[in-house]
């Protein structure tokens, strides 16, 4: 399914979509539900098609794997896909010179 969405790109189809989700949930590996999550954020254009595809594709292709590591790197990679959740706004400033620093300016 997934290389079907790699030969159809640009174009998603959400119900192509939703299957590969729906099939990924069932596999129930963590490396499989990482996929799915990355394939619903790539359904509703959060994450860019052109960079997700070529490394969910990779990553499907790994779901046969019997070698951890490779599945491990996989789910790495694909886990690098995954928007950040903002922190908060906090902006903190730090004086270059402290006030102890400071002087009155000097009359003439």
């Amino acid at each position: 399914m997934v290389t079907r969405l790699v030969q159809d790109a640009p174009v998603l189809d959400p119900a192509l979509i939703a299957d590969l989700v729906i099939a990924l949930r069932v596999d129930g590996s963590s490396l499989a539900h990482a996929i799915a999550r990355v394939v619903e954020l790539v359904g509703e254009q959060l994450v860019d098609a052109g960079i997700a595809l070529p490394a969910l594709a990779m990553a499907c292709a790994s779901l046969g794997s019997l070698d951890t590591t490779v599945r491990e790197s996989a789910q790495f990679e694909i886990e690098t896909l995954l928007p950040v959740p903002d922190g908060p706004r906090v902006r903190v400033v730090i004086p270059d010179v402290p006030l102890t620093r400071l002087r009155k300016p000097t009359t003439n």
